[in-house]
């Protein structure tokens, strides 16, 4: 038996031309041919890329204050020093995660059932604390 390979033919978005399938690329999540032949393609894109550019060029207002660019003293002090009283409060977050994940790995099964809170209590005073129910 004899197969024969028929050649499928696109038709390009842009162009509007009937192409062969190899003329246009292939997506590789779908497995199909683009709506744009190679050709075309090319052009949009770097067009957009040369349009992006000059309006990536522009300067944007940012949507937050800007501490370097504000101009009363009083007001980057206070900038400044959020800034660094929230940057210390991510630090502990973080800092505190990491410890309570290390002391539930050491901890090991018999302490599973207990709060990480009343482990660090336990921890500090030397002995176990009983709790009320």
């Amino acid at each position: 038996m004899k197969s024969s390979k028929v050649q499928t033919l696109c038709v390009c978005g842009c162009c509007k031309r009937s192409l062969p399938a190899s003329a246009f690329y292939i997506n590789k999540k779908t497995g199909l041919p683009g709506n744009y032949c190679k050709e075309c393609r090319k052009t949009v894109s770097r067009n957009y890329r040369k349009n992006e550019k000059r309006s990536l060029a522009c300067d944007r207002e940012s949507n937050y204050p800007v501490i370097t660019s504000t101009e009363n003293p009083t007001l980057r002090r206070e900038l400044i020093l959020h800034a660094l009283e929230t940057v210390a409060a991510s630090i502990e977050r973080k800092r505190r995660k990491v410890r309570e994940s290390e002391f539930e790995s050491e901890s090991g099964s018999e302490f599973q059932s207990e709060s990480v809170f009343e482990l660090e209590l336990e921890l500090k005073s030397g002995s176990k604390l009983e709790l009320a129910d």
